[in-house]
């Protein structure tokens, strides 16, 4: 059983397309606005029942630091583990979150990535949406 398949245009940051073998994209740009976007990275395969990994790529060109927390409604059929990941003002890091499915289904679940750092809550939000598929 395969998770389904979708080629996305690269995720592009502050100067160009972001590189990376992450699903997801995050880039902070100098003025600290959030962004994130589907990388050409497949999700791989979702197996129901089990926990997986999905990395992201973080690319701070604001060299933002403090939290960057994932938020998300709940979705029937899906937990999510959503840690907030520490911005240390690095221009790259990687994180990552884990999706399990409970059962064989097909979910369409919107993330919202926040940075809260130096900035005192100016910092912008993003969202994407991830459609997410497991089979028996």
């Amino acid at each position: 059983m395969r998770g389904r398949l979708m080629h996305h245009a690269p995720a592009i940051g502050c100067c160009g397309p972001v590189e990376t073998d992450a699903p997801l994209a995050v880039t902070i740009n100098p003025e600290a606005r959030v962004n994130v976007a589907r990388s050409g990275a497949p999700i791989g395969i979702l197996t129901p029942g089990e926990w997986h990994t999905l990395a992201v790529t973080v690319v701070n060109d604001g060299f933002v630091t403090g939290p960057l927390a994932i938020e998300a409604e709940p979705v029937s059929g899906l937990r999510l583990e959503l840690p907030a990941h520490e911005l240390t003002g690095e221009h790259r890091q990687e994180t990552a979150f884990r999706v399990r499915l409970d059962a064989p289904t097909v979910v369409d679940v919107t993330l919202t990535f926040r940075a809260l750092g130096a900035l005192g809550g100016l910092a912008n939000h993003s969202t994407v949406n991830l459609l997410l598929s497991a089979r028996a």
